[in-house]
């Protein structure tokens, strides 16, 4: 009975969240009710106990929702100043093939976004490009959530970090595995992102320039982590992706990229934010610094996204300095940000109340085929939270947990919780939410704006595809 009352919370937010009778922060803080009532009155939580949890995990509330206010500040003023469409014309220009540009900004442009920003920013990037370009709303919104593939990286790998220090395996060596595991999903959403864009002849067509970029981007990401360690592994080996699919143009077009004076302006704001943050990290490192208030407001990405936003104006002047962009992000903003500080706020629930290691020693009993089982598990967590952090923080110790009760390696069972979690948060509610508001931020305050029938189809695209790359997981899994 405690295992399936433990169970309660993740199974509603699950219907829930596919009913679509409830909005996105309504079925939150359903779920953040119900897993508090039976916290404390199953699993014998004191409220000072849930208290200790919620206040170990604001930080990253406050942070999660000021990297989503100023990715979405950002993405609203760099669409008033026209930088989209300078950039989407660019690719245009230096590649007239669009299922090449879509190669290059899923596996390359979205996957070094996220890797530098995290919490799903990548999108804020990708997909008004994709729109630029002219691809269609959901087809965008689609393209754009593929792209999230490198988020056990994301923001610099906290959620990684998270679950070395959870389960006491070595961040590193974690790392390493994670990368191995994530070659079917670089493919295999690879391929769903072509399909989409492009259509099923053209991407089995391409499935060669496919398999070059994948390959590389994921050559990429474990060179990076052999040589440079798991926080840059993803910044460092997303920049093979991008390189792979710019030295394919060149090879297939015989085009090279230009960079004029107005390309260059664009790309401004997003030097100033990678210089920011790898230059605070950087001094972060050489003064020793790694834990304490002054590290975690220096090295946070908000912090420089924030400051990002401030000076596009000075940047890029015109429209991008006015009130309408932040009126826009704000209206954007608050609902994701709700719904995202709910989930995270249930998943601490779960954690400190013993309801997560409760439902992985009940799955464990499973035996061996619970290795199938646990990508599963760890995609449940991404999907609830939104969070790799966050999917980590409920499931990887029990995971850990149940490597151990199996005498199976705890490495390889965490990693695969650290992939299968990251990959679900392409799916989450939230974000699902906010692509489609991204693929109709360009159109303007009069155009047409996403509908429940919309986020629904996208929702279960994501899943769908999402679906078949567990099962891809749950394979190799077992073969481990």
């Amino acid at each position: 009975m405690r295992t399936v009352l433990a169970a309660a919370p993740p199974v509603l937010a699950l219907l829930l969240l596919l009913s679509r009778r409830l909005r996105p922060a309504s079925a939150a803080g359903a779920v953040l009710v119900l897993s508090v009532i039976i916290a404390a009155a199953v699993f014998g939580s004191s409220p000072a106990v849930l208290a200790r949890g919620y206040k170990d995990i604001a930080p990253t509330v406050v942070e999660v929702v000021l990297i989503l206010l100023g990715g979405t500040l950002l993405n609203r003023q760099l669409a008033a100043a026209g930088a989209h469409a300078v950039i989407a014309e660019w690719i245009r220009t230096f590649s007239t093939d669009r299922a090449r540009s879509v190669l290059l900004i899923g596996l390359g442009v979205t996957p070094f976004a996220e890797s530098v920003t995290g919490f799903g920013i990548g999108i804020v990037v990708a997909i008004p490009l994709l729109v630029g370009l002219g691809f269609g709303r959901l087809q965008a919104a689609t393209m754009g959530l593929l792209g999230l593939v490198v988020v056990p990286w994301g923001a610099l790998a906290p959620g990684t970090l998270v679950a070395g220090e959870l389960t006491g395996v070595d961040v590193d060596r974690l790392g390493t595995a994670s990368a191995l595991l994530s070659l079917p999903v670089l493919v295999l959403c690879g391929l769903a992102g072509l399909v989409t864009g492009c259509g099923r002849r053209t991407a089995l067509r391409r499935l060669p320039e496919l398999l070059w970029v994948s390959g590389m981007l994921w050559a990429g990401l474990l060179a990076a982590q052999a040589v440079a360690g798991t926080a840059l592994a993803g910044a460092l080996g997303s920049l093979a992706g991008v390189f792979a699919a710019v030295a394919l143009i060149r090879w297939r077009e015989g085009a090279w990229p230009r960079f004029g004076r107005e390309i260059r302006t664009v790309l401004t704001p997003y030097g100033l934010l990678l210089a920011g943050l790898l230059g605070a990290r950087l001094l972060l490192a050489v003064l020793g610094l790694s834990t304490g208030a002054v590290a975690s407001v220096l090295g946070s990405p908000a912090l420089w996204l924030l400051v990002t936003c401030a000076a596009v104006p000075r940047l890029l002047g015109g429209a991008a300095g006015g009130g309408q962009p932040l009126v826009a992000a704000v209206n954007q903003w608050w609902p994701v940000a709700l719904t995202t500080a709910l989930f995270l706020l249930a998943g601490s629930t779960l954690t400190v109340s013993g309801m997560s290691a409760e439902l992985a020693r009940a799955a464990a009993q499973l035996g061996q085929p619970y290795m199938a089982v646990a990508p599963w598990i760890g995609g449940l967590g991404g999907f609830l939270t939104g969070s790799n952090t966050g999917a980590n923080a409920m499931f990887a110790a029990g995971q850990a947990e149940a490597a151990h009760v199996l005498d199976h390696s705890a490495v390889t069972l965490v990693a695969v919780q650290n992939v299968s979690g990251s990959l679900l948060t392409m799916a989450a509610v939230p974000r699902v939410v906010l692509a489609l508001e991204l693929a109709s931020g360009d159109r303007g305050e009069d155009g047409p704006r996403p509908e429940q029938t919309e986020r629904r189809l996208l929702l279960r695209r994501i899943l769908g595809i999402d679906a078949a790359v567990l099962a891809v997981l749950s394979v190799i899994a077992l073969a481990a």
